[in-house]
């Protein structure tokens, strides 16, 4: 019995070690998913509702518009082109800023996540060197064993073998997750997106929070771009339903702040990352959008009404 029962681990043995160690690796090199990017390039007209600009922009148009304006609207039709100017200058700097930020919050939270997963494989790496030693140790001794007058000792050491590697290597397979630790970054740029308590870390200016909010052209039920975020990311498994309870979990998870004792796994980091340059993006096509607001002010100015001569 101890016979048969040697020879089918050790038939079992190196498969299983195998199998482990390949799910392990096809897990750590799962390609991520990508959160579907549905947002086009913004007429001028859309991009200054979009930032608030309209009755600046509509003015301007209007002033534009006429052959021989008077000197009065010259003028004014001026200042309004050097308001434009300033205004579109000025958002733009700010979503810089914005962005600056964000790229700050993802540094520091790679940094955590590097610490994490330089751990993680560093405990698994021991974990397989322990499994690769005592079943090359034991399986030796076993089969040396088998050679003798001792064959119950080969069965049970063949045993011993077969049974450690096993319980070594799911504990490398559950040690493949990583630890846990708190997140110390005083900035969480997601928080105003789901609409978290923020501090003067976290607000956006005025010209990015307009534009967040307001509704992506093409979508007939009216979602603004925060809103076409979020369902990207649920989509994607980002984030369960944020309606749900798992879903109210895992954005206060994200949107922690040093002190609240909320420890991050790697995989909350990775996916605090990733949606962290889903809105790095949106900002992106902001200042595409903003560059197309500041190419339609009209270069040349009206030719105003002819000089009456005096006699």
């Amino acid at each position: 019995m101890f016979r048969t029962v040697h020879s089918t681990l050790r038939r079992f043995e190196l498969p299983l070690a195998v199998a482990v160690c390949l799910s392990v690796t096809a897990y750590a090199q799962k390609p991520p998913d990508v959160t579907p990017d549905a947002d086009i390039a913004l007429s001028a007209e859309q991009t200054a509702r979009a930032t608030g600009m309209s009755p600046l922009f509509d003015r301007i148009r209007e002033l534009s518009s006429e052959s021989e304006p008077s000197p009065e609207k010259r003028l004014e039709l001026f200042f309004a082109r050097q308001q434009a100017l300033m205004e579109v200058t000025s958002a733009s700097m700010e979503v810089d800023a914005t962005t600056g930020q964000i790229d700050v919050e993802i540094a520091e939270t790679r940094e955590l996540q590097n610490y994490l997963t330089t751990h993680r494989d560093s405990q698994v790496g021991r974990l397989n060197l322990v499994s690769i030693a005592i079943g090359g140790t034991a399986g030796t001794a076993s089969s040396a064993l088998g050679l003798t007058t001792h064959a119950t000792a080969a069965s049970v050491t063949g045993i011993v073998a077969g049974s450690a590697t096993a319980v070594l290597s799911l504990i490398a397979l559950r040690a493949s997750e990583g630890s846990k630790r708190e997140l110390e970054v005083k900035s969480n740029m997601l928080s105003e997106i789901f609409d978290r308590p923020a501090n003067e870390r976290n607000v956006y200016s005025k010209v990015v929070a307009t534009f967040m909010n307001s509704p992506v052209p093409g979508f007939a039920d009216g979602v603004t771009r925060q809103q076409l975020l979020i369902r990207g990311w649920v989509q994607v498994g980002r984030i369960p339903d944020p309606a749900s309870a798992k879903g109210r979990e895992k954005i206060e998870q994200l949107t922690s702040m040093p002190g609240e004792k909320i420890k991050q796994s790697i995989g909350d980091l990775d996916d605090r990352q990733a949606m962290l340059y889903d809105f790095r993006a949106r900002l992106t096509h902001m200042k595409r959008d903003l560059a197309i607001l500041l190419a339609s002010i009209p270069s040349v100015m009206p030719v105003g009404p002819p000089a009456v001569q005096k006699p």
